[in-house]
């Protein structure tokens, strides 16, 4: 199955996510920071982190730098209010969605950076 990290610290917002991702056929977990987030990616082998910049304990930027750096393969969007100040390669990020209550947007960049041998 394919497998999403949904990074933010908004628990209404990682609950939102969930049910809509699950929806679209993945397996979600969830964390509300970036210690959490790196710890859970080793574990769950995402193969997509969307990550919030703004987190409580590290940046998304850097959260998505350190599990870019352990896991090649996976893929990280950056899904925030706030676009990142440096270009997305410079932090190891593969995609910018903004922030919205509209998930279309984030459930398409999703579709797009799974592998298509793991569409299944």
């Amino acid at each position: 199955m394919r497998k999403v990290l949904f990074v933010d610290a908004e628990p209404h917002i990682q609950q939102l996510c969930q049910e809509e991702l699950r929806e679209e056929g993945y397996e979600v977990q969830v964390a509300g920071s970036g210690g959490d987030s790196v710890r859970l990616a080793d574990s769950f082998h995402p193969d997509v982190v969307i990550l919030e910049v703004l987190l409580p304990d590290m940046s998304g930027l850097e959260t998505g730098r350190i599990i870019k750096g352990t896991s090649k393969e996976t893929q990280i969007i950056l899904f925030s209010h706030y676009k990142p100040p440096h270009h997305l390669s410079e932090w190891g990020a593969d995609a910018f969605v903004l922030k919205s209550a509209n998930l279309d947007r984030l459930k398409q960049k999703v579709r797009q950076l799974i592998p298509k041998s793991q569409a299944a």
